[in-house]
């Protein structure tokens, strides 16, 4: 074989080496990586149901340039919700130094909005709900991902439809007010027993408040589980 024959095969052959001896990934694109995965195991661990979408800004090529043996990226412990993340990423070995990195998480959810125009001071029915993927990172007040968290609430405000159903929206009612006659039920095991008794205090759903017990005369305190029932126990 000729020189000028041989001379184009060795020029291939290096190139193709030299390809495979150069690292594929650099510092920086493996610590971008590692925090990916970090946010996303820690968004996905409080919102199991949603799609978390992660943008990692480009970590600068200077970290390319530096020595380091051990990074840490703690995530901190007052980490946001979501939107635009500020994360400290630190070198620990062989010298000490650190530098941030910034990230945009997106957390896509089934929420509940306004199937149809609900007028003020009327309770939230089931045909007024419609459910539709939200990126709740962006929103500032409580949001509600089932029909039964809504079912006893009422609309503060005129409300069109469309709009993201939020606890700035609704009011909770009360559900039993002071003097009324309640069920009182208590529960162990496979046993429950209910009484007659009467509200000492108004309160809401979930709320704790004082009742009699009208056969014993005994006053206890019990959870409202609906309107005219209360239990010793949640």
């Amino acid at each position: 074989m000729s020189y000028f024959r041989i001379m184009p095969v060795i020029g291939t052959l290096i190139i193709i080496l030299s390809s495979l001896l150069l690292p594929t990934h650099s510092i920086a694109d493996s610590l971008q990586t590692t925090l990916e995965a970090q946010i996303y195991k820690h968004f996905k661990a409080m919102h199991p149901e949603s799609h978390i979408n992660i943008v990692v800004n480009p970590i600068n090529d200077q970290v390319n340039n530096k020595k380091c043996y051990d990074f840490s990226i703690p995530l901190p412990s007052d980490l946001p919700s979501g939107g635009r993340l500020s994360i400290r990423a630190s070198c620990t070995a062989p010298d000490t130094w650190s530098f941030y990195v910034t990230a945009r998480v997106d957390i896509l959810s089934m929420i509940a909005t306004a199937k149809r125009p609900i007028l003020k001071g009327v309770s939230i029915r089931a045909r007024d709900l419609h459910f539709t993927q939200q990126n709740i990172s962006t929103l500032n007040q409580s949001y509600f991902t089932k029909p039964e968290q809504l079912l006893t609430l009422i609309a503060r405000r005129n409300i069109a439809t469309g709009t993201i159903l939020t606890s700035n929206l609704l009011v909770i009612p009360e559900l039993i007010k002071r003097n009324d006659t309640v069920i009182i039920e208590a529960t162990s095991g496979t046993l429950s027993v209910r009484t007659q008794g009467t509200a000492l205090e108004s309160g809401r759903y979930g709320e704790q408040i004082r009742v009699i017990n009208n056969k014993s005369q005994k006053v206890i305190r019990a959870y409202i589980k609906r309107r005219g029932v209360v239990s010793v126990s949640r």
